[in-house]
């Protein structure tokens, strides 16, 4: 059974839009942080090719040059978009369900 007073459906649609907001914002920063390992790794393999060449020590794996960029080029796409788009989300939702307390109470 479906509720037909508008307070109670702008509590519904105010729980969805945090909730969903939410999720969106908790995979952004799953994926951030693993990009952040990413090139947390990269740099410390480069670090110890570029310790073996001074050391004149053969390397073993190879210097991994522009992980930066590509993390940037990652974040400035679609991950500002889903970032934007999880933080309008959660908002609208607080929103809506401060309006359905405001209009309950009047």
């Amino acid at each position: 059974m479906l509720p037909s007073d508008p307070i109670t459906w702008l509590k519904i649609g105010g729980a969805l839009l945090t909730g969903v907001g939410s999720l969106v914002l908790a995979w952004r920063i799953k994926v951030i942080l693993k990009w952040v390992l990413y090139a947390l790794v990269a740099h410390e393999v480069s670090i110890e090719q570029l310790r073996k060449v001074l050391d004149r020590e053969p390397q073993n794996r190879p210097v991994i040059e522009g992980v930066t960029r590509e993390v940037l080029d990652i974040e400035s796409k679609l991950g500002l978009v889903l970032l934007i788009v999880g933080f309008v989300l959660l908002g609208a939702g607080m929103l809506c369900n401060a309006a359905g307390f405001y209009f309950a109470a009047s």
